[in-house]
C-alpha cells in the first residue's frame, strides 16, 4: 500500500506511537487501579481507612473537573510540539505529587496525591486522546481496546511492584522510587506527535476551489484541467475578414516567451468598416445660426463665472497668507513671563510661595490680570497627597482594570464550561441514565478495586499480601480475557453496545454481592474473577452505549457534564462510605451498598435495552407482517 492510499484509507499503524500510548496506559492509570496496595500498608502504619479511601476519590474528582479544560487546551495548543509540551507538564505534576508524598505527613498525602496527580493525568490523557483520534481514525475501536488492555496489564503488574518497593524502601520512600518509574514514561511522551501527511494536489484540497487553478501557456504532458490561453496579437481588431485566429492548422502554437496574456490595443474609433468592407467616417453634427447664438451667450456666462472664481481664489490665498504671518508672530513673540526676573524677584523666591501672572491677551475682550499662588507649605502637600489618593480610589489604575477583566473572563469561562452544559443536560431525560452508567464505571474503579485488598486482609483465614496481589492480577487477567473480543466489538454496530453493557452490569452487581459475603479464600477468588469480567465489559462499552443512547448531536454537549457531575457524585458517595468503613465489618457493608446501587442502575438499563429490542425487533416484525398480509 503506497502512501497516498494510506492517507485515503485513514492512515497506517504507527508502531512507535502505538507503543508509547500502550506504555502510558500501563503506568498512569495504575495510580488509581493499584492504590489498594498502598491503602493496606498505610492502614498498618495507623492511617485511618476513610482517609486512604478518599485519596482515589480526590484523584478522580480532579481528573473529571479538569478534563474538559485539558481537552479544549489540547485542541487549541496541540501540534507537533504542543502535545509533547503539555504531556510533559502533566508528567511533571504526577512526579511532583509522588515526591512530595515522601516529605509531607500522612494526613496531607491524599490532597497532594489526588490533586496534583489527577491534574497531571488529565493533561496526559487529553493529549493521548487527541493524538489517537487524529492518527487512528479508521482503527479507533481496536486502538481503544489495546489501551484498555494496557490498563489491565498495569493493574496486574503494579501491585507486585508496589509491594516489593514498600518491603525494600519502606512506605514513604517507595513513593520516590515510584516517581522514578513514572518518569520513565517520558520517552513515550516524546513520541506523541501527529505524522505530517503528504501534500495533496489542488483538486483534493478542501481549502481551495478547482476554478482557481493556475493557468499558463506552457505545454503539459498528460491530462490537466487547465484551459489554454490565446495569443491576442494574431487577432484582427479592424476587420473580421482579416482575422486569422481560426486558421491555425497545428493547434495552438505559441512562442516560448508568450507566457503572459497579451492585452489588446484599443480599437480606433475614427476608422470603421461595415460588412462590405467600406470605411465609415465619423458623423459630423450640423450647425445652425440659432445654435451659434446660444453658444456665444453660453461662452460669455462661462467666462464671467471663471473670473469670479479666480477672484475668490485670490482672496482666499491672501487671507491664508495673513493668517500664516500672524502665526509666525505668535510663535516668535512667545516668551515665559516668569523667566524675566529682576533683583527684587530673587528676594521674593525666599518666601513661602511665589506668584505667577497668568494673562489672557489672546482672548477678546481682554480680562483683568489674574494671579495664582503656588504653595510649597506642608499643609498644601498633605492636601495634594489626599487629593491624589482620592483620585486613585475613584479612578483605579490599569492593573485593577486588568484584574477585573481577567476575573470576568474566568467567570464567563466557568459559565460556558460548567453551568451552561449542566442546565442543558439536566433538561434532557436521557442524561440521567447516562449519568448512572458513568457513575457505575467510576465507582468500580475508585471504590471496588481499592477495597478489594482490604477485604482480603479481613477474610478468615487471613490472606497474605502475596496471594492478594495474585488475586488482583487475576482480576486484570479476566479483564484482558474479555478484551479479546475487541475485534468483534469494533465490527459491532453502536446500537448493540448497550446490550453488552447490560450484561457487564449484571456481572459486576453479582461480583459486588459475592465480595460483600466473602468469608474465605475461595469465595473471594470467585468474586475477583467475576468482577474482572464485569469491569472489562463496562469500561469497554459504557461510552459507546451512552453516545448511542443520547444521540450523536447531544453527545458533545453532555460529555463534559457527565465527567464532572459523575466525579462529584462519586465524591459524595465516598464521603458517605467513610462513616461505615471504620466500623467492624464496614468494608463488606460498603461493598453491599455498592451492590445495591449497581442493581438499581442495572434495572434502569435493562428496561432501556428491553425497549430498544421491542422497537427495533418486535415492532418492526409486526409491521412487516402487516404489509405482507395486505
Amino acid at each position: 500500500m503506497d502512501r497516498h492510499s494510506q492517507v485515503q484509507g485513514g492512515g497506517s499503524w504507527n508502531w512507535p506511537l502505538l507503543l508509547s500510548v500502550v506504555l502510558l496506559n500501563i503506568c498512569l492509570p495504575s495510580l488509581v487501579l493499584s492504590y489498594g496496595v498502598l491503602l493496606v500498608h498505610s492502614t498498618a502504619l495507623g492511617v485511618p481507612i476513610w482517609l486512604g479511601l478518599s485519596t482515589p476519590a480526590i484523584y478522580v474528582l480532579t481528573y473529571g473537573l479538569t478534563q474538559c479544560w485539558c481537552r479544549d487546551a489540547a485542541d487549541t495548543w496541540g501540534g507537533p510540539v504542543g502535545y509533547r509540551v503539555m504531556a510533559s507538564a502533566g508528567l511533571l505534576l504526577v512526579v511532583a505529587s509522588l515526591i512530595l508524598c515522601v516529605f509531607v505527613p500522612y494526613y496531607f498525602q491524599p490532597c497532594i496525591y489526588g490533586v496534583l496527580g489527577g491534574f497531571g493525568s488529565s493533561l496526559i490523557s487529553a493529549q493521548v486522546d487527541a493524538v489517537v483520534f487524529d492518527t487512528y481514525d479508521s482503527h479507533l475501536g481496536i486502538i481503544r481496546g489495546i489501551c484498555f488492555a494496557g490498563q489491565a496489564v498495569g493493574q496486574s503488574l503494579f501491585p507486585h511492584i508496589l509491594s516489593a518497593l514498600i518491603e525494600t524502601y519502606e512506605y514513604s520512600f517507595s513513593y520516590l522510587v515510584l516517581a522514578g518509574i513514572m518518569l520513565q514514561t517520558l520517552p513515550g511522551i516524546m513520541l506523541l506527535k501527529v505524522n505530517e501527511r503528504p501534500k495533496r494536489p489542488v483538486s483534493f484540497s478542501r481549502h481551495s476551489d478547482k476554478t482557481y487553478a493556475i493557468f499558463n501557456n506552457e505545454e503539459v504532458n498528460g491530462f490537466i484541467g487547465e484551459l489554454p490561453l490565446h495569443d491576442m496579437s494574431k487577432k484582427s481588431w479592424q476587420s473580421p475578414s482579416d482575422d486569422n485566429f481560426h486558421r491555425q492548422e497545428d493547434g495552438y502554437e505559441y512562442d516560448n516567451e508568450a507566457n503572459v496574456t497579451i492585452t489588446p490595443p484599443p480599437s480606433p474609433e475614427e476608422k470603421r468598416r461595415n460588412i462590405f468592407g467600406v470605411e465609415i467616417l465619423p458623423e459630423i453634427p450640423e450647425e445652425s445660426e440659432d445654435s451659434d447664438d446660444e453658444y456665444d451667450d453660453d461662452d460669455v456666462s462661462e467666462i464671467e463665472t471663471d473670473k469670479n472664481n479666480k477672484q475668490r481664489f485670490s482672496l482666499a490665498i491672501k487671507r491664508l497668507s495673513t493668517i500664516g504671518d500672524s502665526f509666525d508672530e505668535y510663535i516668535v513673540k512667545q516668551i515665559r513671563r516668569d523667566s524675566e526676573q529682576t533683583e527684587g524677584d530673587v528676594n521674593e523666591n525666599n518666601k513661602e510661595y511665589s506668584e505667577v501672572e497668568v494673562t489672557y491677551d489672546t482672548i477678546s475682550p481682554v480680562t483683568d490680570i489674574q494671579r495664582e499662588k503656588i504653595f510649597n507649605s506642608f499643609s498644601f502637600r498633605c492636601q495634594s497627597a489626599y487629593a491624589s489618593m482620592k483620585r486613585k480610589m475613584r479612578m483605579p489604575s490599569y492593573r485593577v482594570y486588568r484584574l477585573r477583566r481577567r476575573f470576568v473572563y474566568v467567570m464567563y469561562n466557568i459559565n460556558d464550561t460548567f453551568i451552561k452544559p449542566l442546565t442543558r443536560s439536566l433538561s434532557c431525560w436521557r442524561f440521567y441514565p447516562a449519568l448512572m452508567l458513568c457513575f457505575c464505571k467510576l465507582s468500580l474503579s475508585a471504590v471496588s478495586l481499592v477495597l478489594m485488598p482490604m477485604i482480603a486482609t479481613q477474610v478468615k483465614p487471613k490472606i497474605s499480601m502475596t496471594e492478594t496481589n495474585f488475586l488482583i492480577s487475576l482480576h486484570g487477567f479476566t479483564w484482558v480475557c474479555f478484551l479479546l473480543c475487541t475485534p468483534w466489538l469494533a465490527q459491532t454496530p453502536k446500537r448493540n453496545f448497550k446490550y453488552v453493557a447490560v450484561v457487564g452490569l449484571f456481572i459486576a452487581t453479582g461480583a459486588s454481592f459475592v465480595l460483600a459475603e466473602a468469608n474465605n479464600h475461595d469465595s473471594f477468588s470467585i468474586g475477583c474473577v467475576i468482577a474482572g469480567i464485569g469491569y472489562g465489559a463496562i469500561t469497554s462499552c459504557w461510552e459507546t452505549s451512552v453516545q448511542d443512547f443520547v444521540g450523536a448531536r447531544k453527545w458533545p454537549k453532555l460529555h463534559s457534564t457527565l465527567e464532572t457531575l459523575s466525579a462529584t457524585l462519586l465524591t459524595f458517595f465516598v464521603i458517605g462510605l467513610c462513616f461505615f468503613v471504620g466500623q467492624e465489618g464496614g468494608l463488606q457493608r460498603s461493598m453491599f451498598i455498592l451492590g445495591v446501587i449497581l442493581a438499581a442502575i442495572t434495572a434502569v438499563w435493562t428496561i432501556i435495552a428491553a425497549v430498544a429490542i421491542y422497537v427495533t425487533k418486535v415492532r418492526s416484525l409486526k409491521l412487516d407482517r402487516r404489509w405482507v398480509f395486505k
